[in-house]
């Protein structure tokens, strides 16, 4: 189109220049209308052919458009894809979590049962070993909850409660004891037992309630070895009082 119309408007040029072999200039018998008339036809396809490149331009953008659409589908789909994908696998991942997290918390359940139930038999049989140090001055123990954790409360024979802060050094005494003993034949009944030392931790209590102390010691010893260390000789005497079978070792005549 373009040059279609470069060759009309030479050969206009050219026609203006000559007119039947005339010098441009001349005064021949060039049509000043006729050159007029040419002049606006080749204006209007000047126009005409502007306004159907501009249409071709125009179908040419709209096809890379549909091209690029039809990429930026392909591209959808793909991360379309790509997100099922991670889907499944999320899923599978929660599956394998829950699973897991499931688990645990049956596991801690019942960690938590074997802790309760064992606590309970440790807490019975320190509880006893208690009244009977104290020589039933107290019925026993209690665990009270406080917050997350659990105090240890002493019972008075006479009612109430009390910590073992506001127990007298005695008392506490028997209380670390019991809490021991009962500790010992807790750990004895699962597994192989180290030797219970104790070195005169009796010095607070009276003859009656060491008595009482190695009558529990005593029981102990029929289940591992027991080994009390004590510079009070009377000790040895109530030692086989309330545990007939106990060996003395005099280390001053070894």
């Amino acid at each position: 189109m373009q040059r279609d119309l470069a060759d009309k408007a030479a050969a206009v040029t050219e026609k203006g220049a000559t007119e039947d072999g005339a010098p441009a200039g001349s005064t021949g018998t060039a049509d000043p209308a006729a050159l007029a008339q040419e002049a606006e036809r080749l204006a209007a396809d000047l126009d005409l052919a502007r306004q159907h490149s501009q249409e071709r331009f125009a179908a040419l953008s709209e096809a890379r458009r549909q091209r690029d659409a039809v990429g930026g589908d392909d591209a959808v789909a793909l991360i379309e894809s790509e997100r099922a994908n991670l889907l499944n696998l999320l899923r599978e991942k929660s599956r394998e979590h829950l699973a897991a997290r499931f688990g645990l918390i049956a596991l801690e359940h019942g960690l938590r049962r074997f802790r309760d139930s064992h606590r309970s038999a440790m807490l019975a049989r320190a509880s006893e070993a208690f009244r009977q140090l104290s020589r039933n001055r107290y019925q026993g123990l209690a665990a009270e909850p406080d917050g997350s954790n659990e105090v240890l409360l002493a019972i008075p024979r006479e009612g109430g409660a009390k910590l073992a802060a506001q127990l007298s050094k005695g008392t506490r005494f028997q209380l670390y004891l019991a809490l021991r003993i009962a500790g010992y034949h807790e750990l004895a009944g699962t597994r192989p037992m180290v030797p219970f030392i104790a070195d005169d931790i009796m010095e607070t209590f009276d003859d009656g309630r060491a008595t009482e102390a190695f009558a529990l010691l005593g029981a102990m010893a029929r289940r591992g070895q027991v080994i009390y260390l004590t510079h009070h000789r009377h000790l040895c005497d109530l030692a086989q009082e309330a545990a007939p079978g106990a060996r003395i070792i005099d280390f001053e005549t070894i």
